[in-house]
């Protein structure tokens, strides 16, 4: 239970930590190659933007955990009243769009694994770079939903 529990609690934040500190060694190693060795590394690149990709979808799952995901709040500055409804809102619109994203990033995997694609330079399999799509999307059906569970539960103690 306590291997959940510290899943639930970092497992973005060290995931986003991971991807970052794999982009600075990835860059440096480029750097380090290009300036004192002149010659450049061809994965480079490719695996940074591929880790890019994974750091935003990992990113937004962490966001809709911590509130701090976009949205645009003219109307709750406005009318302070209407805050927690724009934020059900614009969570319930997240969280169709999250649930609608699942079955595209199904298929894309599908097809790309299908197809034994893989990336030019690195040759890592395309079906696992896509994978985020899934990932990322089932992340943030998983906060929300765990969003709303613990506002439930603390106002039922509240009650109690």
């Amino acid at each position: 239970m306590k291997v959940l529990k510290w899943l639930d609690d970092n497992l973005e934040e060290k995931v986003l930590s991971l991807i970052l500190w794999a982009m600075v060694i990835v860059m440096g190693f480029q750097v380090v190659a290009r300036y004192i060795f002149n010659s450049s590394l061809t994965w480079s690149e490719e695996l940074l933007r591929y880790l890019f990709i994974w750091l935003a979808f990992i990113g937004m799952s962490y966001c809709v955990k911590n509130g701090s995901h976009m949205r645009i709040d003219i109307i709750e500055q406005l009318v302070p009243k209407t805050k927690k409804v724009f934020a059900i809102i614009g969570d319930v619109f997240f969280f169709i769009f999250a649930s609608y994203m699942i079955r595209p990033g199904f298929s894309v995997i599908k097809s790309l694994k299908d197809s034994g694609q893989t990336s030019p330079a690195s040759g890592i399999p395309m079906y696992i770079i896509y994978s985020i799509l899934l990932v990322g999307f089932i992340l943030v059906i998983f906060r929300i939903v765990e969003k709303y569970i613990k506002i439930y539960l603390d106002k039922k103690k509240g009650a109690a």
